[in-house]
């Protein structure tokens, strides 16, 4: 049984499913070089259904994590704002009619989009499925665990915006929903707004910087934003911060009272500004372990599933881990909306198919390949020298070269599932030079200097570095880095002593692995430091973008497959 998981909304993906197995999954963001693209993802499903060696008809199901004709609580939402103030009706109502002429008038006639759009052959009607149990099935149905408690949290789904369920064998039961407009995912993109940054976009920059401040707002958040219910729920206070009116730059007076001036994009980061981040925080922290341990009480479940794009947040991730009272937690490497494509898939395959194979995530490489040949091609079109060398003698080579303090671009084999770079479209650097974070922002990224970057190591090596519980494969939690260890790694080691660090095992990324331990060998240490490959657009795809990418940046080598790429002046 073929079943293709599709989502139009932002972060528009595709995946597809044979038999509960995964065959493919990507973002379109990554083939129109839009990031968060929404849209019918026409180039992420060619991609799938071109990896199968299928069309479109020969696809037996095709489901959709949304049910876009609920919009009953949205409408009553809605009214209310209108009765409430006419500059919030007009912002939401504004943003509604777009998703009615876009988003949801494709969903409406998806089917002959489809055909249009794709291949033109018919594919079968779509089933539009509930968005929160696609994210639930994205994470439980994807994992190792056979009982487990499931924690969603996103900025909504069609009526809610928390989830919190039990998946047991092929079952996930709901056991409890918090209704919009408490959100929150809307929350932090409402703060993120405040703080001057995009909502729904650059929460992972709060999350950073929420490390250089002080929680000294967290008792005035508690007593007037946020309030945490006895029975695992909480309500926002959404008269003093609304999510829409923040998106359109809007602030009530009694917020800027409470907290101060809101900051404006490219105004200088203050420490209020600082310790704001550090108090939404902590104060998305303390809400979630309200909610999982609500969750751990009422399932007695030992395992913890999180999805929804709350789960980016890997700061939050671990203090689940380390204090909601489960013994193992697995978030997916796709956690937020694209990653619903994928939950609708497996959902539905589950459902409807008599005998689905359990098909465990524990790679994340899941998108499009390139032969030699095309990456040859790239090469020479840009005027670029290229030279193949054997597995061992590329690793050896870039282990030695990242060891002088020069930085590569590697791209390998199937592009990652996710917004991380986990070994196949990264650039890497030497995690030992404390320079080295200057070095990549001055020739590469040009970002924000308080914006930490990630280690990779091997598996069993983690402990001698990270206070890391078990393997992070998808690179979602942070660990505090060992104080052995903090000389001999100060790149990846952020300002509070903690890492976002990503563990390789055997058997997930071969070629990446024998790098690090080449690397270990010239340098005793298996930790390489791993960002994207990209500047300031979504992640590479085809060797095309790599080497149009490598020409824009100071970057010394291109690695594709086993070609090592030179500008002709090196």
């Amino acid at each position: 049984m073929l079943t293709l998981g599709l989502s139009n909304m932002r972060d528009a993906a595709a995946a597809l499913v044979e038999d509960g197995r995964i065959v493919a999954a990507a973002e379109e963001e990554r083939f129109v070089r839009v990031k968060h693209a929404s849209g019918i993802p026409v180039q992420a499903i060619r991609y799938c259904l071109r990896e199968r060696g299928v069309r479109l008809s020969d696809v037996d199901a095709v489901a959709v994590p949304w049910k876009y004709w609920e919009i009953g609580r949205r409408a009553r939402l809605a009214l209310g704002a209108m009765l409430r103030s006419p500059r919030l009706f007009r912002v939401k109502g504004t943003r509604a009619a777009e998703r009615m002429t876009q988003e949801w008038r494709e969903l409406a006639f998806l089917r002959r989009y489809l055909t249009q759009r794709i291949d033109g052959t018919r594919p079968p009607a779509p089933a539009f499925l509930d968005h929160h149990m696609c994210h639930a099935a994205s994470s439980y149905l994807a994992s190792p665990y056979e009982r487990a408690a499931v924690l969603v949290v996103d900025g909504a789904s069609e009526a809610h915006t928390t989830t919190l369920a039990l998946g047991e064998g092929r079952t996930i039961d709901v056991l409890k929903r918090i209704p919009l407009p408490h959100s929150l995912g809307q929350l932090y993109a409402a703060m993120t707004a405040y703080l001057g940054f995009k909502p729904d976009h650059d929460e992972y920059i709060v999350m950073g910087l929420a490390a250089y401040g002080e929680p000294r707002f967290v008792p005035a958040m508690r007593e007037h934003l946020v309030r945490i219910e006895p029975d695992g729920a909480f309500t926002l206070n959404t008269a003093l911060l609304d999510f829409h009116l923040a998106r359109a730059g809007m602030f009530v007076p009694k917020l800027l009272a409470l907290l101060g001036p809101n900051r404006w994009p490219h105004e200088e980061v203050s420490q209020r500004h600082r310790d704001i981040a550090a108090s939404v925080q902590a104060l998305l922290e303390e809400v979630l372990l309200h909610l999982a341990r609500h969750l751990r009480e009422a399932t007695k479940a030992n395992q913890l599933c999180l999805a929804g794009g709350v789960a980016f947040n890997c700061v939050a991730n671990s203090r689940l881990w380390r204090e909601a009272g489960f013994h193992d937690v697995y978030i997916p490497s796709a956690a937020g909306d694209a990653g619903a494509a994928l939950g609708a898939a497996l959902w539905y395959d589950y459902r409807h198919h008599a005998h689905p194979i359990r098909s465990v995530m524990r790679s994340a490489l899941w998108g499009p390949h390139f032969s030699e040949a095309e990456c040859r091609q790239a090469v020479q079109q840009a005027g670029l020298i290229a030279q193949h060398l054997s597995d061992d003698a590329l690793c050896d080579k870039m282990a030695a070269e990242l060891s002088c303090g020069r930085l590569v671009f590697w791209f390998q084999g199937r592009m990652e599932w996710g917004p991380r770079a986990l070994g196949n479209r990264s650039l890497l650097a030497d995690p030992r030079r404390e320079d080295i974070r200057a070095v990549i922002n001055a020739k590469v990224k040009h970002r924000e200097l308080f914006r930490p970057f990630a280690p990779s190591v091997l598996e069993e090596a983690a402990g001698r570095y990270f206070e890391l519980a078990a393997p992070s494969p998808f690179m979602l939690f942070t660990a505090r880095v060992q104080p052995s260890a903090k000389g001999i790694i100060p790149a990846v080691v952020h300002v509070d002593g903690s890492a976002r660090v990503q563990t390789v095992d055997r058997e997930s990324n071969p070629l990446y692995r024998r790098l690090l331990e080449a690397f270990e060998r010239h340098t005793g240490v298996p930790v390489l430091l791993n960002t994207s490959f990209n500047v300031q657009e979504p992640i590479v795809c085809t060797p095309d973008d790599a080497v149009r990418c490598f020409l824009r940046t100071e970057v010394e080598w291109l690695v594709l497959g086993n070609l090592l790429v030179s500008r002709p002046a090196n």
